[in-house]
C-alpha cells in the first residue's frame, strides 16, 4: 500500500485532529463524523485502512469497530482503534472487535503516523499473500481452511432436521475466537490461518470427547461461520443448562495456549446460544436462518463482556428484536411518507424579574412522537434510534422541521406570535444540504425568521466546531436565532459560550435539581446564569417540575422556564386551548 492511499477516519469528537495526523503520514483522510454512517461510507470507498476513534465515546466506538471488523478482514485491510487513557482496559474488547492495533492516549501525531504505516504494511502483506491463492479457487464447498462445513451448509443441515417427521429441539452455539486480529498483525496471515485450523481441530476434539455422554438421538454439526466464528448445531433432547455447559467448555478450550511453529498463541473465546423448541416442517428454512441469526446476536452481546462469557438469546415479549427493528425501520419509512409522525409542542413561560405571578407563554418547542399502528405511542428516543438505524436521521429531521414551521406559520390568535424551537442534530449539521433544506422549508411555510429558534446540543457541535459556527453565524445574520440545548451536560460547556454564535442557553434539567439542593450547588447554577446574562444570552431553565424549582429559576435570573409544571407537550388543539386560558388568567390578574 503506497502513501496517499485513503484512510477512513471514524471520529465523533476529534475528527479534525486525527485527519491532520493521517494527512501528515502521507495518506488521504476520509473523515466520517457520524458513526451510524461508517458502514455505508466504508462500503462506498476503496479503502482498506480504518481508524476508529473511540476516545470519549467508548460504547459507540466499539460498536463501530465490531461493525467494521469483519468487513476490514474480508477486504484484507487493517483497523486501528484509539482509546482514552481511562478506557485502556477496553483494549482487549477492541482487539476482539477486529482491531489490528490499539493506541491509548496520550499519543502524538508521529506515533499515530507510525501506527498507520505499520497498518499499511500489514494490509499489503495480506494482499500479497492473497495473490498466492490458485486461480479459480472456490469457497462454495466445505471451508477450504478448516475442512469444516460452511455457514450455508449448516443452515441446510438445520433445515433438514427441522423438516423431519419427528424433529427434536434444536440448539445452535455460535463461538467467537478473540484476539485473532493481533495475531494476524504480528505474525501474518499464514500463522493466523494455521491457528484457525488448530482451533477447528480442538473444537472437534471437545465434541468427540463427549460423544459417549451424548444422548443416543443427538445429531450435531461443527461449522465455520466467518473468519473467526464457528458454530455447533445440535438436534438433541438436552436441557438448555447442559447446552450452556457445553458452550462454556468450548469457549474455555480456546483460552488454552496454541503452539504454531515457534509461536505460542493466546486466544480468548465467547459463545452465544439460540434454541428452538420442537417445530413442524412448515418454515424450516426460515427457522434455520433465524436460529443462526439469534445465536450470532447472542454472541455479539457476549463479545461486549469478559472472555469466557456465554450468552443465551432471549426472545423479547414484543417479538424478535432483530425482526422488530427491521420492521420498525420499514414502518418509519411509511410513516414519514404518509404523515404518521405527529408533532407535540411544549410551552415556555417568560419570567418577570422580581415577580411572583406567572408570566406569558412566549415560545414552544416542537417534539416528535410516533403513534405506531401496532405498538402504540412510541417515545422520541425510540423514533430517533430507529431513524439512526435505518439511516433516516437527516430525512426525519428535515421532515419534522418543515412540518413544525408550516404549523406555526398558520397559527392565529393567541398562538400567532409564539417563537418556535426545533431541534438540530449532529447528522443535520453534517448534511451538506441542511442549509438549503432549511431555507426551502422557511420559504414554503412563510414563517417569519425571527420566530424560528434552532436548538443545537453540544454533542452535535463538537464534531466540527468551526464548520458549525460558520453555518450558525450565517443563519443568525439572516434573522434565525440559535439556542444551545442541554447546556451543562458536555465536557467543555463554558468554552462554547464565547466561541459559538448563540442567542440562548437552555439549562439542562440537572441544573434544576442543583437550584433546590445544597447552597454550593445553587451558587454554581446562579453564577452560570449570571455569566450567561453578562454575555448577552437569554436563559431558559428546562425540567421545571414544581413550585420550588420555578421560584428557584426565577431567583437565579432565568428568563423563561419549560417543564411539566408549566405544561406537558401538547397537540395543536390542546396548545391553543392552553395558551388561551393562560392568557385570560393572566389578564384577570
Amino acid at each position: 500500500m503506497q502513501p496517499a492511499d485513503p484512510v477512513l477516519v471514524v471520529s465523533s469528537r476529534y475528527a479534525e485532529d486525527v485527519a491532520l495526523a493521517v494527512a501528515g503520514a502521507g495518506f488521504e483522510p476520509l473523515t466520517e463524523r457520524r458513526p451510524e454512517e461508517a458502514i455505508v461510507r466504508y462500503e462506498g470507498e476503496p479503502v482498506r485502512l480504518v481508524v476508529v476513534d473511540a476516545r470519549g465515546a467508548l460504547t459507540q466506538g466499539l460498536a463501530v469497530a465490531r461493525a467494521l471488523g469483519g468487513r476490514v478482514q474480508v477486504r484484507l485491510g487493517a483497523m486501528i482503534v484509539l482509546l482514552s487513557k481511562n478506557d485502556g482496559e477496553a483494549a482487549l474488547a477492541a482487539h476482539d472487535a477486529g482491531a489490528t492495533s490499539v493506541m491509548i492516549s496520550p499519543f502524538g501525531h508521529d506515533a499515530l503516523a507510525n501506527a498507520l504505516r505499520m497498518a499499511a504494511r500489514h494490509a499489503q502483506r495480506l494482499a500479497d499473500a492473497a495473490l498466492l491463492v490458485e486461480p479459480g479457487a472456490t469457497r462454495a464447498g466445505p471451508d477450504p481452511l478448516t475442512g469444516l462445513s460452511t455457514g450455508e451448509q449448516l443452515e441446510r443441515w438445520l433445515s433438514g432436521l427441522l423438516a423431519a417427521p419427528e424433529p427434536q429441539p434444536m440448539y445452535l452455539i455460535a463461538l467467537g475466537v478473540g484476539r485473532l486480529a493481533p495475531v494476524n498483525a504480528a505474525y501474518g496471515r499464514e500463522i493466523a490461518d494455521q491457528v484457525l485450523s488448530v482451533v477447528a481441530e480442538r473444537l472437534g476434539q471437545v465434541l468427540e470427547a463427549r460423544r459417549s455422554l451424548a444422548p443416543a438421538r443427538e445429531a450435531r454439526l461443527l461449522a465455520r461461520l466467518a473468519a473467526a466464528e464457528f458454530a455447533v448445531g445440535l438436534a438433541s433432547p438436552l436441557r438448555l443448562s447442559e447446552v450452556k455447559s457445553l458452550a462454556g467448555a468450548l469457549a474455555e478450550v480456546l483460552t488454552l495456549p496454541f503452539v504454531v511453529g515457534d509461536h505460542v498463541i493466546h486466544l480468548s473465546g465467547r459463545a452465544g446460544i439460540a434454541a428452538i423448541d420442537t417445530v413442524g416442517p412448515t418454515g424450516s428454512r426460515e427457522m434455520s436462518a433465524s436460529l443462526v441469526r439469534r445465536a450470532t446476536s447472542a454472541l455479539a452481546k457476549a463479545r461486549t463482556r469478559e472472555a469466557g462469557t456465554v450468552e443465551v438469546f432471549e426472545l423479547d415479549p414484543a417479538g424478535d428484536p432483530l425482526t422488530r427493528m427491521a420492521n420498525l425501520e420499514a414502518d418509519l419509512h411509511l410513516a414519514i411518507n404518509d404523515g404518521g409522525i405527529s408533532l407535540l409542542f411544549q410551552p415556555q413561560m417568560a419570567l418577570d424579574s422580581g415577580a411572583t405571578s406567572n408570566g406569558a407563554i412566549v415560545a414552544v418547542e416542537a417534539l416528535v412522537r410516533w403513534n405506531h399502528p401496532v405498538l402504540g405511542l412510541l417515545s422520541a428516543e425510540t423514533v430517533l434510534e430507529t431513524a439512526a438505524s435505518a439511516e433516516l436521521a437527516v430525512r426525519l429531521g428535515r421532515h419534522i422541521r418543515a412540518r413544525a414551521m408550516e404549523a406555526a406559520a398558520a397559527w392565529t390568535g393567541s398562538l400567532a406570535n409564539l417563537s418556535l424551537s426545533v431541534n438540530v442534530t449532529a447528522a443535520d449539521l453534517a448534511d451538506p444540504r441542511f442549509l438549503q433544506g432549511l431555507e426551502v422549508a422557511l420559504g414554503n411555510s412563510g414563517l417569519a425568521r425571527d420566530r424560528l429558534v434552532l436548538e443545537v446540543t453540544e454533542g452535535a457541535l463538537i464534531d466540527d466546531v468551526r464548520g458549525a459556527a460558520r453555518l450558525l453565524e450565517g443563519l443568525r445574520a439572516s434573522g434565525v436565532r440559535v439556542a444551545l440545548d442541554d447546556f451543562g451536560t458536555g465536557y467543555s460547556s463554558l468554552a462554547w459560550l464565547a466561541r459559538l454564535p448563540i442567542d440562548t442557553i437552555k439549562l439542562d434539567r440537572s441544573f434544576m435539581m442543583g437550584l433546590t439542593a445544597s447552597s454550593r450547588e445553587r451558587l454554581v447554577v446562579e453564577t452560570m446564569v449570571a455569566l450567561c446574562k453578562r454575555l448577552g444570552l437569554s436563559v431558559v431553565a428546562e425540567g421545571v417540575e414544581d413550585d420550588a424549582q420555578l421560584e428557584a429559576a426565577r431567583k437565579a435570573g432565568a428568563d423563561s422556564v419549560q417543564g411539566y409544571h408549566i405544561a406537558p407537550p401538547l397537540n395543536e388543539g390542546a396548545l391553543e386551548d392552553f395558551v388561551g386560558i393562560w392568557k385570560n388568567i393572566s389578564l384577570a390578574r
